[in-house]
Order: structure tokens, then sequence, then C-alpha cells
């Protein structure tokens, strides 16, 4: 009974507790709500009242399923193809931009530049990049005079390709617009002022060594040249694999000297065809087996150009020998003048080498009268 007894008050006490032993518990532990830190809360007290900074929403549901004013298309709904980055992406990967997708895309919509590089891809031909870029046959030519083979591009050649027909122009020295344009036809000063790429800001004072593309340009027909002067003999036929010494003696006129003490023959005349209407501008005397061997001014002048194309001629030299006349020397190893210093008829000027675009060691040499390009072999006994 007394066991019983017992029981019954245990149980009754759960049930029924008295505010007395509801006092003496211990505290609630606190707790966070919404993110807000709060102190413990007597029993009765308004846990949920709202305040001035408290805002109450409706169901789950009703929030999930509203539609948010401010979104103009699901995200999901952005065309890859429609939009604008994707389409210049697109154009610029189709038309060959090297750096598609890389490049900012201010640079392709609004280029700062008038030239693209291309690196040819294995069964490229001149016409197929051409068509590739939106220009004609005959500007990837003009402006890339050492591609010999139209019809097959060897793999890894970098081209540069202007961004519309024309011709491109790297400044040199104390050039100004006005000079530039009178060494081409079909070209005003305005029509290279005003074609945005070129960022010209002064026609009268334009860096040595930018690239300007003269829209619409033609390269001058070669002129009716003068009776050639008196042309020094030939040099012997080099007896062993290396060529040096003097250069061969002077014989009066314009071009005194030749270029080479010795080279092994002519591996392509003036005037080869190129494809289209180019043509090969310049002689190349072959230097097969020959070390770097000493270049010679071929005339008194002054050096208006030394400077590296990657694409082409690599290193060159061009000598201004007056009256009209200039001289080039192309894929060189070594170059021992400066621009403005003048030379006399048979002072080395460097050595040959295979920089720039070439399959063998040779030197390219060009004669130009008044722009036009010259048969090298009508004042010089190649």
């Amino acid at each position: 009974m007394i066991v019983v007894l017992a029981l019954l008050a245990v149980v009754s006490a759960a049930r029924f507790p008295t505010r007395s032993s509801a006092s003496a518990q211990a505290p609630v532990p606190q707790f966070s709500f919404s993110g807000v830190s709060t102190a413990a809360q007597r029993p009765g007290q308004a846990v949920f009242r709202p305040a001035a900074t408290t805002q109450t929403l409706g169901s789950v549901v009703a929030v999930a399923s509203r539609t948010e004013t401010l979104s103009t298309r699901a995200v999901g709904g952005i065309s890859p193809v429609n939009s604008l980055s994707a389409g210049v992406t697109a154009a610029a990967a189709t038309s060959g931009e090297v750096g598609a997708g890389i490049k900012p895309l201010a640079d392709i919509i609004d280029p700062r530049s008038p030239i693209v590089e291309y690196e040819t891809q294995a069964g490229d031909t001149v016409s197929g990049v051409a068509a590739k870029f939106g220009i004609s046959m005959q500007t990837l030519l003009d402006n890339n005079p050492t591609v010999r083979n139209p019809n097959l591009l060897p793999k890894g050649l970098i081209l540069i390709v202007p961004r519309k027909d024309g011709i491109l122009h790297k400044v040199a020295y104390g050039e100004t617009v006005d000079s530039i344009v009178k060494q081409y036809d079909n070209i005003t000063a305005s029509t290279v002022i005003e074609y945005k790429p070129n960022n010209i800001t002064d026609p009268n004072n334009l860096e040595a060594g930018k690239v300007l593309l003269l829209v619409g340009a033609k390269i001058k027909p070669p002129p009716p040249p003068p009776p050639p002067p008196q042309r020094p003999s030939s040099p012997s036929t080099p007896s062993g694999p290396s060529a040096g010494g003097a250069p061969a003696p002077s014989s009066g006129g314009i071009f005194k000297n030749f270029p080479l003490a010795a080279w092994r023959g002519v591996s392509d005349p003036f005037g080869t065809p190129r494809g289209g209407s180019s043509y090969h501008t310049g002689i190349d005397l072959d230097l097969y087996g020959f070390g770097p061997s000493p270049l010679f001014a071929v005339c008194d002048g002054v050096v208006s150009r030394t400077e590296y194309l990657t694409y082409s001629y690599g290193y060159y030299v061009v000598i201004d020998c007056g009256g009209g006349w200039t001289v080039l020397y192309a894929h060189m190893s070594q170059i021992d003048v400066v621009p403005g210093q003048a030379v006399s008829a048979g002072q080395t000027i460097g050595l040959t080498g295979l920089t720039g675009f070439t399959t063998g060691h040779h030197l390219h040499f060009e004669i130009r009268y008044n722009g036009g390009y010259v048969d090298p072999a009508l004042y010089l006994n190649f």
C-alpha cells in the first residue's frame, strides 16, 4: 500500500507541477531566430512579437511562386547565338582572328590596329586565307612579299593580314602622312587619317615603326628606268664553303659595288610570278653552304631604314642612294649601321642570315627607282 501511494504521488507531481517548482528550474538557454540572438524568455512572454524592423512574410509556397518584377527574361533564355559577345566571338573565330575569345571584345568591335596576325594551318592557301578575312588575294600577296607559292602555305607561317584591302606601310623615322601617300597610287592623306584603326593624332608627327593601313592603295608600277649604268664584272665562283673578302671593284655610276663578294648563283630572279598580279620584287642570291657573309653598300648614300619583320624580310636595311634610287638587303643576321648614317660604296653594313620568312640561306636584294621596283640585274651583273 505504501509503495502504491508513493508512485501516485510521483506521477501527480510530474503532471501537475507547482509554480514554485517551475521557478526553481534552470534558466532557459539562449537561442537565435532569424539571425538575431535573444535572451531567455519567461513563459507567457511574446517571443514572436513584431518590432519596427521585423517583416512577416506569407507562406513559403506564396513566396516561391511570386514573379520577380525586375527580371526581364529568365537566365536560361539567353541565346548563345544572338548575344553580342557570342556573335562577335563566333565571327572572329570564323575570320581567323588570332586571340578570339581572349582579346578584349572592344578590340574586335572597334579595332585599334589595322592588321591581324594569322598563323597558317595545314592545307592553307593564299586564296583561302584571303577569303576567310574578306580581303582580296592580291592584298594578301602585296603585304606578304616573300610568299613563294600561293597555292600552298607552310604550316606555322605568320601572315600579316590587313583588315581591309590596301597596303600596309611601316612608318620610317621622319615620315609624315603626306610623304607616305606620295609613295603609292590611289590613296590620299585624308583616307589614311580617317581610317580609325590607324589611330593618327598628328599626321605630321608619326611614331617611327607604327604600321598604317592605306585603304585602297596600290603599289606603284615600275617606272621606265633610265639607261643602265656601266656594271662591274661578276665576281668569281666561290671555291669553298665560306665567302668573304673585299667587294667587287668600283666601275663608276650609282651602283659601284656588288652587295656580296661571292655567291653560288641566282636562286630566284626578278619578276617571278607570285600569283595574281604579284611578282618577285628583287633578286635572290643563293648562299647555300656559306656561313654568314659580309654585306656591302652598293652605292654612296645614307641608311634610311633598319628594322626587323618576322613575317617577310627579317632583319633588313634600306640605303638611299640619291636621285630617287634606294636599295634593300633582307634576311640579315646582323646589322652594323643605323638610320641616318652615311655610307660609302664597299662599306660593310652587316651579315647575311636566315631571318624572316626564308627557305634557305640567301640574300634578297632589291633596287627601287622613285618607289618602283626595277630588275637589279639591269644594273649589276649578277
